[in-house]
This record gives structure tokens, sequence and C-alpha cells, in this order.
């Protein structure tokens, strides 16, 4: 319904995803500046809740636990939905091209799409080289000399797992890209 409704005004879709990156990227700079003064002074702020005797602390220190998690996770959530955002807005028709921004957008969110596969990558590949594998807790290690087949199914259980975090980041850009070229696309003259 809302891709019908912006069909008849060329780049109404993208821009307004541009300024729905932009809102969103204001409310997680305004998260940080809440978050800043917090942690900045947070011995400061302690020493003085403590001035206020046991009620007074734990609803000052209530209160402060409160902005720090608010702002945290404004300055996560809002920054993260204003970045994909702005890769969304980039596949789409705008009025005017921002190439620099669209880009390092879309590179920051290729990072992060496959921050998790780069981070399931190192077990294995760490396990190739020290010839040991473990999970949480002591009685989990598998060295390759002592355990092969405890040491190869949990080395595969990570390159699976990776793998799975890999195609899940390709089918999202593969969709992408396909965005892109169907909007860039060259169409002969007849």
């Amino acid at each position: 319904m809302v891709d019908t409704a912006f069909a008849t005004i060329p780049g109404a879709r993208g821009d307004m995803l541009h300024r729905k990156s932009l809102r969103w990227g204001i409310a997680a700079l305004l998260g940080l500046l809440a978050l800043l003064p917090c942690t900045i002074w947070a011995r400061t702020i302690l020493m003085a809740l403590a001035t206020f005797g046991p009620l007074g602390f734990k609803i000052g220190a209530s209160a402060w636990a409160l902005v720090l998690a608010v702002g945290l996770i404004a300055f996560v959530c809002g920054g993260l939905t204003a970045l994909f955002l702005r890769v969304e807005a980039s596949v789409n028709t705008r009025s005017r091209r921002r190439l620099a921004g669209d880009l390092l957008a879309a590179l920051l969110v290729l990072i992060i799409t496959f921050a998790p596969t780069i981070v399931a990558l190192y077990p294995p590949v760490h396990a190739l080289f020290t010839h040991t594998i473990g999970f949480r807790g002591l009685g989990q290690q598998y060295p390759r000399a002592e355990d092969p087949y405890g040491y190869w199914q949990a080395v595969a259980f990570w390159f699976m797992g990776a793998a799975t975090l890999g195609y899940l980041a390709c089918v999202y850009w593969r969709w992408k890209w396909r965005q892109y070229k169907g909007l860039h696309a060259v169409t002969p003259a007849m």
C-alpha cells in the first residue's frame, strides 16, 4: 500500500526514508547526549547521591540507572535503525543523491550484518591453529589428539553456524542489490 501511494511522485519514497533516517539519527544522538554526562561524571553523581541517605540514594541511583539504560538503548537502537533506513533510502529513487553518506551508511551496515559471521568464524579458525576447541565449562574441552571426533564435530558446528549467519547476511544484501539494480537498470532505446 505504501509503494502505490508514492508511485506517482518520483523520488518520494526515497526522500521519505531519508527523512525518517535523519529523525532516528537525531534520536540516537539525543540518547548519546543523555548518556555521556551520566558516564563521564559517574563518580561525582554517585558521591552526591550518597549524601541523600538510604532512601534518597536508592531513588536517585535508580533514576540514574534508568537514564543510563534508556540512553544506551536509544543510542544503539536509534543508530542502527537510522543506518538501515539510510541504506533502504539509497536503493529507492530520491530527488537528490547523497553519494558519500549513502556509501558510508552502506559500509557500516555491511560491517554490522557480517560481524556475527566474522565472530562465529573465530573459534573454529583458532581451533585449527591450536588443535583444541572448547565450549564453556571445564568438561567441554576437545583436544584433537585425545578426542578427534569431538574436536571435528565442534569445529564443524562452529563452521555451520558461521555459514548460516553469512547466508542470512548475503540474502539481505542480495535483495538490496537487486533493488538497486532494478532501480538503475538501463532500458534499451527503441
